[in-house]
């Protein structure tokens, strides 16, 4: 007797029988993983990057998968389980060579204010229907080989779906987005799946549908950086510059934030950053380290207040040191390109004036403020020596500044607090004991070329108050939460 046939499985073809659902399970781990990569990349310019926005992430894909194994399992035991698997395979292709085109301004103009469930709209948006559609593609095809008799197979089509979900997540972050981009990444998913479609018994149109739209999505590519003098994809950052005749600003992963602006006629922009050249005066020496450069207006601004003082700066993106040099003239300041606390642990060199001013998009990275950090950076002050932070809080003052003056005050006998304006704060924290008055006074022998930047920060110069507040430490940290309070409010 001969074996039974499986529906839409041609016995004509015995090798391809055995290997294209397999091969289709992998392109379909390995497309729901680029797809969520990238989707998490595509609302950054909205949501920034934090702990909430890539749970959101994370969340929702788990649970539309959850819900489309469920119903890919139930599909999987019927006749109709080939005409599926095809079905859901050149949807997910169509949703993900669709995305480039449609998705940013989908989530532009669906984000509410609220970033805590935007993101979880966003992410909703973004993956809710390739991940289930994609989850039901293992169970289908699982269950088909297990239907041919070849119960221990079913078991091989979930590992390979696993490794085919781990090559997408590994090419979606290390070359995906920051070699080819994310239209084009979108491009790549599309294409894996348009390859499954192919392999399928009775795939082959739908396989060339879904090129076609792969090969359409690569038409998104000549929309990235439209309007702006410089886009780049980098591992770390989206890189814009925009520039006027007047002049030049960069963002970094967030369009409504500028990260650093420079008047192309050297005037003061109004912003943070112009009161840097205050920090030495607080200081015994000039020799400054500057954590996070961005386009390297803070730290150029000291230099040329100070032009004595050695300032060395620190940034993670070397993509966005090169930009700061061609974009924003960057000279006159050593770069250090490296982790801001790695950086810190591994200095031998001491300090007069650290300035901290780090931000992922719209939060503070935790692991840059904590107990434990300001301990070290405590221990490379020089006698004498003051830590400046920025900290972005402009509607909610006090849930933001009052737990990092406590956590600075856990590291430093004394811990200052001043507006800069614009909604920016600075925290600043001394190596010794000093009182108000003694640093308003250092503030009022400044340098003429210093003169506008200590006003600014001597004329709501305050002791901090810590009392009641939470010390934030390595071990437990809501500084994410707070952030987004701090700049959305409640």
């Amino acid at each position: 007797m001969s074996a039974p046939r499986q529906e839409g499985l041609p016995s004509s073809r015995p090798v391809l029988r055995s290997y294209a659902l397999p091969l289709a399970a992998f392109a379909g781990g390995w497309a729901l993983m680029m797809l969520e990569i990238l989707g998490g990349r595509l609302m950054a310019p909205q949501y920034g990057y934090s702990v909430y926005q890539w749970g959101a992430v994370i969340g929702v894909v788990l649970g539309f998968m959850a819900a489309g194994y469920w119903k890919g399992g139930s599909v999987g035991d019927g006749p109709d389980a080939i005409p599926v698997l095809r079905g859901v395979l050149l949807a997910a292709a169509a949703w993900a060579a669709l995305t480039p085109w449609l998705g940013p301004a989908a989530l532009e103009r669906t984000a509410p204010a609220d970033p805590q469930v935007g993101s979880l709209a966003g992410a909703a948006l973004l993956l809710g229907v390739p991940s289930f559609a994609l989850a039901m593609v293992s169970p289908i095809c699982a269950g088909r080989i297990a239907a041919a008799g070849r119960a221990s197979a079913a078991g091989r089509v979930y590992a390979v779906g696993t490794l085919g979900s781990i090559g997408g997540t590994f090419f979606a972050a290390f070359f995906a987005i920051p070699t080819i981009g994310v239209s084009a990444g979108y491009a790549v998913a599309a294409a894996v799946l348009a390859a499954a479609c192919a392999l399928v018994p009775g795939g082959r149109a739908y396989a060339a549908g879904a090129l076609v739209l792969a090969l359409g999505a690569l038409g998104a590519v000549h929309n990235e950086g439209r309007g702006f003098a410089l886009y780049r994809e980098t591992p770390h950052n989206t890189i814009w510059v925009r520039e006027t005749t007047e002049e030049v600003r960069l963002h970094l992963n967030l369009l409504w934030a500028t990260q650093s602006r420079l008047r192309k006629d050297g005037g003061p922009t109004g912003l943070y950053y112009d009161v840097f050249p205050a920090g030495p005066a607080l200081a015994d020496g000039a020799r400054t380290l500057v954590l996070g450069v961005a386009g390297g207006v803070g730290p150029m601004n000291i230099r040329r207040a100070w032009p004595e003082s050695d300032v060395l700066g620190v940034e993670l993106d070397p993509d966005v040191v090169a930009v700061a040099r061609e974009k924003f003239g960057l000279r006159g300041v050593r770069v250090a390109v490296s982790d801001a606390r790695r950086f810190v642990a591994a200095d031998r060199e001491t300090h007069d004036l650290i300035v901290v001013d780090l931000y992922n998009g719209a939060t503070i990275p935790f692991f840059t403020a904590t107990r434990e950090f300001f301990a070290l950076l405590e221990r490379k002050l020089d006698r004498g020596g003051v830590v400046m932070m920025n900290v972005a809080s402009p509607a909610d003052h006090d849930i933001l500044i009052g737990p990092l003056a406590a956590t600075l005050k856990a590291a430093f006998p004394s811990v200052f607090v001043s507006d800069v304006g614009g909604g920016n704060y600075f925290l600043i924290a001394t190596k010794e004991e000093r009182t108000a008055a003694e640093l308003l006074a250092r503030l009022d022998r400044a340098p003429p070329a210093a003169r506008d930047a200590t006003r600014r920060l001597a004329w709501s110069l305050v002791p901090a108050d810590t009392a009641g507040q939470p010390v934030l430490t390595d071990d437990r940290s809501d500084i994410d939460l707070r952030s987004i309070i701090a700049l959305y409010g409640e």
